[in-house]
């Protein structure tokens, strides 16, 4: 073999050396790629997913939030027939701010009705959602049995805060005044 045909080989040699590192460069970015697109889509995915199980104060536990009967001037209802074992969310406009609220029947038959806001975690606007016989906050996480809702804060920090009421009839009455209080904490 000549040493013409040798630089020859050689040169051949390494156009094929440059040919296959360049396929296995092709190969590496469409396999980054496939795997780009895969991650993109799954990101996609699961950010669709927790914004629709996303718990916001207007579908929390599947129960819309919904408009307080005006029954007076000074007073607003729910009727007694609508209260059950699973928390129902209410708002009241006073003023232009929505101010929000739930009710629920607990364990112990009675109609427990707070604030959906505490005095303490109200800034984080998340308010309560409800897990079985237990009211959660969904900012700190602190749970509070239903059966304790509706009674006044005496010992400081998270508690679902305090919404004076009185069942007159086939209603649940609550003061406008009681709900225009409070309507600071969901500014």
């Amino acid at each position: 073999m000549s040493k013409r045909n040798k630089l020859r080989r050689i040169e051949l040699e390494k156009v094929e050396r440059r040919k296959k590192e360049l396929l296995n460069r092709k190969k590496r970015m469409k396999n980054i790629m496939t795997i780009s697109v895969i991650l993109i889509a799954s990101i996609s995915i699961l950010i669709v997913v927790s914004m629709a199980n996303n718990t916001n104060n207007y579908d929390k536990n599947n129960e819309l939030v919904q408009s307080s009967d005006i029954i007076s001037e000074t007073e607003v209802g729910i009727p007694v027939s609508g209260i059950g074992d699973n928390a129902r969310f209410y708002s009241y406009y006073a003023n232009g701010v929505e101010v929000k609220y739930f009710a629920v029947r607990g364990s112990d038959g009675d109609i427990h009705v707070a604030f959906d806001a505490c005095d303490v975690c109200y800034q984080a606007k998340k308010g309560y959602r409800q897990s079985g016989e237990i009211m959660q906050c969904l900012n700190c996480g602190k749970q509070y049995p239903i059966n304790s809702c509706g009674t006044e804060n005496t010992a400081g920090g998270c508690w679902p805060s305090y919404l004076p009421m009185r069942i007159k009839g086939e209603n649940v009455i609550i003061e406008k005044s009681d709900l225009e209080q409070k309507k600071w904490m969901f500014l």
